[in-house]
């Protein structure tokens, strides 16, 4: 992880009663974790000498989770106070009174969307279930070794239109939104080995953005677009592993991967070995007249 000065933020401060613009400009300390060409991924936590009241602004679109701390906001889309229970939602380029009555020990998980997006009406969501295990799965992405980067990206896509959906009190999904994510699911299932198989910019060919896409699959099926290909990849590498003698670096790469790390990674999550590992069990139960799936 290293700090990213890519979002600008200008301060104001309050003296004896009295706001003053400070005559410079000055870097949000994002801790970044996860840089993408959709998002940039990261925590944010004020220092110790941060005004306990300023103006902040994100250079770009931005959500946040407060994992720790309160402290309130006022902003043209509104304002209120904000906890780990609400979800704060910020426009690019917009200012945004900041207050922290409480000091400055909040900390907060940010993401940056690099592509302009409809940031929605509200500066405050409440934090339904739906968000909840999306920032879940993305935590757990951040927390590996070496996260997934194209499921980090379609995490934050779904976190967006989920956050924009539970405000505007989501419906369930339309006849032909679910056939055209059922017709692309049919689509990965025979072209999964593909490692150019992209199911957004499948979807984009219907008039779908890659956003609402990626939201409308992972509520139909359950894991976003790309988790999908990949467990259709994994579970093909699985069976390569058990029935054949292929090295793993061709199981890999026949079965749709891009790289050997995207490869260990993947399988790793979904069977909890290497692939290296599984099949020394399988050869092992195997010849112990065990039967393994």
């Amino acid at each position: 992880m290293h700090a990213s000065s890519a979002q600008v933020t200008g301060v104001r401060v309050t003296s004896h009663g009295c706001r003053k613009r400070v005559c410079q400009n000055r870097r949000m300390p994002l801790l970044e974790r996860v840089r993408t060409e959709q998002v940039v991924v990261g925590w944010f936590c004020h220092e110790p000498a941060d005004p306990v009241t300023s103006v902040e602004w994100w250079e770009h679109a931005c959500i946040a989770f407060t994992t720790f701390g309160s402290w309130e906001i006022r902003s043209r889309r509104g304002g209120g106070q904000v906890t780990p229970e609400v979800v704060l939602v910020t426009e690019g380029g917009a200012e945004h009174d900041c207050r922290h009555p409480h000091g400055v020990e909040d900390r907060m998980l940010c993401i940056v969307y690099r592509d302009e997006v409809d940031p929605g009406p509200a500066v405050l969501v409440p934090q339904k279930p739906a968000v909840h295990s999306l920032q879940r799965s993305l935590v757990a992405q951040l927390r590996l070794d070496e996260p997934d980067h194209d499921e980090v990206g379609a995490l934050c896509l779904a976190i967006h239109d989920a956050v924009r959906e539970d405000h505007c009190r989501t419906r369930p999904q339309s006849a032909r939104s679910r056939a055209l994510v059922d017709r692309l699911r049919v689509e990965a299932e025979a072209r999964y080995l593909d490692p150019d198989l992209d199911l957004a910019e499948s979807a984009r060919a219907f008039g779908m953005s890659r956003t609402r896409f990626t939201h409308v699959f992972r509520d139909v099926v359950g894991v976003t677009p790309h988790r999908y290909v990949v467990e259709l990849r994994s579970t093909h590498a699985a069976w390569l592993l058990r029935r054949t003698a292929a090295p793993v670096i061709d199981v890999c790469f026949d079965s749709g991967f891009g790289s050997m790390p995207r490869f260990h990674a993947a399988f790793r999550a979904a069977f909890g070995t290497s692939p290296s590992a599984y099949r020394a069990l399988h050869r092992e139960l195997h010849c112990g007249g065990a039967l393994f799936v």
